[in-house]
């Protein structure tokens, strides 16, 4: 995997943690009711919850990709097609003032983070969606293993800054405000790496 394709999908994977959603509202939730520490707990068990759906993803597609390149194709196609309809879900999405303030769990920290990764159904689809673009037949073990630790790690430390930030310097009032902007930015950047790679298929 070359430097060019591997930043094309840790920024995808980045945009996918800063999406606001149940996790986002966790994380926050977790840091301001309980501690900072609380909140950093959950992100670093969210991140686990999101390397267990890559390993699954990765390995399922690795053998899809070795019976049968038609339906891998097809696959390839239909999630860039969804990256495009999620890219104007979040455009076209209606705020939600309530989202972060009102979603909450009650269980421990670290089970919170990872339950909320482990029960999202869109997270599976999402890394289908992610992976069929970049996975390759002839992927090494190191480049399989990195794109399993990518998302990993960034799903924590972002979850993780965010744990610090909500705790210190105000956040959650800067996301309250600006959530609806970034969301449709988030969609914007989503459908515009949606189209590079659907560039990358019919030009490949």
């Amino acid at each position: 995997m070359t430097f060019f394709l591997w930043s094309q999908f840790a920024i995808v994977c980045l945009l996918g943690a800063m999406s606001p959603g149940p996790s986002l509202a966790l994380i926050i939730r977790n840091s301001i009711s309980f501690n900072r520490i609380s909140g950093i707990i959950s992100a670093i068990a969210h991140g686990l919850g999101i390397c267990v759906y890559a390993t699954v993803t990765v390995i399922i597609l690795e053998f899809i990709l070795k019976n049968s390149k038609t339906i891998f194709l097809t696959i390839q196609i239909c999630g860039s097609l969804f990256l495009i309809i999620l890219g104007l879900i979040f455009i076209f999405k209606k705020n939600n003032e309530n989202q972060i303030e009102t979603y909450q769990i009650h269980s421990n920290s670290f089970a919170q983070g990872f339950i909320i990764a482990i029960i999202n159904p869109k997270i599976l689809i999402w890394f289908t969606a992610i992976y069929s673009q970049f996975i390759d037949i002839n992927a090494s073990l190191t480049n399989k293993t990195i794109l399993v630790l990518t998302p990993t790690i960034i799903d924590a430390i972002w979850y993780s800054v965010v744990a610090i930030l909500v705790t210190g310097y105000g956040l959650k009032e800067i996301l309250d405000k600006r959530k609806f902007i970034i969301q449709k930015i988030i969609g914007l950047l989503l459908i515009l790496i949606a189209f590079s790679l659907i560039y990358s298929l019919i030009s490949f």
